[in-house]
């Protein structure tokens, strides 16, 4: 049978001349002699382990089953799946802020109420809790799917017979990218969205999803996804998320300060922080769209310092049903996105000039890498973060 690389593999020398390898989402790694990184190249497409051995000896043939064992050599069909992403959801500690949550909680209930009709097939793709399968089941469901695939599973089965639903909602374990209902759905509700919206990946997962699952004519929630961004003045967000990374009792730890810049940090933001009011990076027609590239400027600034830019999303969940996550918005456990920069003074008028790209990392598909230039007068840099 053929394997390939897992997608997100990453390597470390060791001082006795062998490779750590580790994937993250798989949850795997494994020490390994120098010439598994031949190996390891020649599989980035599916090969046997006759291929491997006719390309480099039986020598590669062994490394091939011992790359297998460890979890790094795939099946195909295996090489994309974020193993440790779903289990992390399975966790109690993930769900109690989203359903403590009441902003977030209260409008997929109204829209919920308005969408779904009596005797529609529905489907809840990640229902992890169940809590929003229930809540199409008491807007008049016929049948809601309730599709998971962590090991919330077994709970999401005894939330459903709790609340006396057992006879309308239907789970089903498995990962609703390659689920087949035995019935295409009216509605596909979802609530799949970290920060910035897309951190989670869901956006290519649901397309598939919708493609196999919903009937002509039927709707996705939430159907939209507006991103903002906006500029930050406030040098105590820099100074908590940068510069902690000084010298802490005598212990330099400014190895970790370039780090630091090049990963969003999730957090709440006051009106206050901002340099400008945002303006709006994008508008997806989701799950449609996943991607984002603009350029936005934001004219006549006050005079301060610019520390970096401030991202968060709104969701388009039915009519008149929004759910905004922006400072100054009713808080969510969501909170808005900082991308840290080196400090930029700011002269009063200056225009700032932002062109910014957002799109699925390329080594963690769970991920999601924002990335651009900016232009502040005769100053002007790279835009390169990481956000989880």
């Amino acid at each position: 049978m053929k394997k390939v690389r897992v997608h997100d593999l990453t390597m470390t020398f060791q001082p006795d001349a062998m490779l750590m390898l580790r994937s993250s989402s798989r949850g795997v790694g494994a020490r390994v002699p120098l010439p598994a990184i031949g190996v390891l190249a020649f599989c980035s497409e599916p090969r046997s382990v006759e291929e491997v051995a006719a390309a480099m000896g039986k020598m590669g043939a062994s490394l091939f089953h011992g790359l297998v064992d460890a979890g790094l050599l795939v099946d195909p069909d295996q090489a994309a799946h974020t193993t440790v992403f779903f289990d992390n959801f399975a966790a109690v500690d993930i769900h109690r802020p989203m359903i403590g949550d009441a902003v977030r909680v209260d409008a997929y209930a109204r829209a919920i109420q308005q969408v779904v009709r009596p005797g529609m097939a529905v489907m809840d793709a990640g229902t992890g809790s169940g809590l929003l399968a229930c809540m199409a089941a008491h807007a008049g469901a016929r049948v809601v799917y309730a599709v998971e695939r962590s090991d919330l599973f077994d709970l999401a089965i005894e939330v459903v017979a709790r609340s006396g639903l057992a006879d309308r909602v239907k789970p089903i374990r498995g990962d609703f990218a390659e689920v087949v209902l035995p019935e295409k759905v009216d509605v596909i509700v979802t609530e799949t969205f970290g920060a910035l919206a897309l951190a989670e990946g869901a956006t290519a997962d649901l397309r598939a999803c919708a493609e196999r699952n919903l009937a002509p004519g039927g709707r996705v929630v939430p159907s939209g996804i507006d991103l903002w961004l906006a500029p930050v003045g406030d040098r105590v967000v820099f100074e908590k998320t940068v510069e902690v990374f000084g010298n802490v009792h005598g212990t330099d730890l400014s190895p970790l300060r370039g780090l630091a810049l090049q990963r969003g940090r999730n957090m709440d933001l006051t009106p206050d922080a901002l340099l400008a009011p945002a303006k709006r990076w994008t508008s997806l027609k989701w799950p449609e769209e996943g991607e984002v590239s603009a350029t936005l400027a934001f004219a006549d600034l006050p005079e301060g310092v610019l520390v970096g830019l401030a991202g968060w999303f709104t969701l388009h969940l039915a009519e008149g049903v929004d759910l905004p996550t922006g400072p100054g918005d009713p808080v969510t456990h969501w909170g808005q996105t900082y991308l840290p920069m080196e400090p930029v003074p700011v002269p009063t008028g200056a225009t700032l000039e932002v062109t910014a790209g957002l799109a699925p990392a390329e080594d963690d598909r769970r991920g999601v890498q924002a990335t651009g230039t900016w232009r502040l007068g005769d100053r002007q840099g790279l835009l390169s973060h990481r956000v989880r």
